[in-house]
């Protein structure tokens, strides 16, 4: 039972530092930049880079200073450039599948609308969706995910930590029929994602992964990303006249029944082709 609190504690305090350092960020950003701040280059990006600072910062202090634990532990190893990319072609890939579906049935088409694209703007755009899947990732399968795992085993790992993904996305998943089933897909892609931090004992494929879906989602095609708009400028490639529930509507393809197909795809996947490394 005493081991079971400290852990709880320290998920709360976790979230608590983290929710410290993050709200002067943001205040700076608001107060600074106005309402209209998430609009604007300089502030998404000093938003999102200090995001992930802040979160980082915690980590390390938290496994340093509390665990006694060195920086090999955190889930950023040596740095493994080839499970970064292989997990980006991945992602890639399990979100071009219900794309495919749709195209195939018609529910979607293309219909490219470039007006507003820019080189710059797509570059930025990259960019900050890094960050915010570094941010999400060590958030979700950082340092809660390597106390759960090594205290209590994987699958309470994943399943705590994929609980905690899906209340990260808690505006967007609230929003009715869409955001139910976005929130399905969120659940289904964190338990693929915590699965791939567990056979490959590192962060580097599970954020390849959540790269590659939201940078070809959100950056390349314009798709809305859980609900959210995050290209700093307006482009789209493709149009959705199908129905709602299949293609995701406002919330984008995740909030639709065919995008499903993408993480199933990923988990089985990973299943397949990862086998289990030594937690170090």
């Amino acid at each position: 039972m005493r081991r079971v609190l400290i852990t709880i504690l320290k998920v709360f305090g976790f979230y608590l530092l983290w929710a410290l350092l993050l709200a002067p960020i943001v205040m700076s950003a608001v107060t600074l930049g106005g309402q209209d701040w998430f609009n604007d280059i300089e502030w998404r990006v000093f938003v999102e880079i200090g995001g992930t600072l802040a979160v980082l910062a915690v980590t390390v202090f938290m496994a340093l200073a509390l665990d006694k634990r060195g920086l090999g532990t955190l889930g950023f190893g040596a740095a493994q450039l080839p499970d970064l990319l292989v997990g980006a072609a991945l992602g890639a890939l399990i979100f071009a599948a219900p794309l495919a579906l749709l195209l195939a049935i018609g529910a979607a088409r293309i219909a490219p609308d470039l007006s507003g694209f820019t080189a710059n703007a797509l570059a930025v755009s990259l960019l900050l969706c890094f960050f915010n899947v570094v941010t999400q990732e060590v958030l979700a399968r950082g340092y809660i995910f390597q106390e759960l795992w090594r205290k209590y085993g994987a699958p309470l790992a994943i399943g705590v930590s994929s609980l905690i993904f899906v209340a990260l996305h808690a505006a967007p998943v609230s929003q009715g029929a869409p955001g139910l089933i976005a929130g399905l897909n969120i659940l289904i892609a964190s338990v693929m994602l915590g699965l791939a931090y567990v056979r490959t004992n590192a962060l580097w494929l599970p954020i390849g992964i959540h790269l590659g879906w939201n940078a070809l989602q959100g950056p390349v095609l314009g798709i809305n990303v859980t609900g959210n708009t995050i290209a700093m400028g307006y482009w789209r490639v493709l149009e959705f006249p199908g129905e709602p529930l299949l293609t995701g509507g406002g919330p984008g393809v995740e909030g639709g029944l065919a995008g499903l197909i993408g993480p199933l795809l990923g988990l089985a996947v990973i299943l397949l082709l990862y086998r289990r490394k030594p937690s170090g």
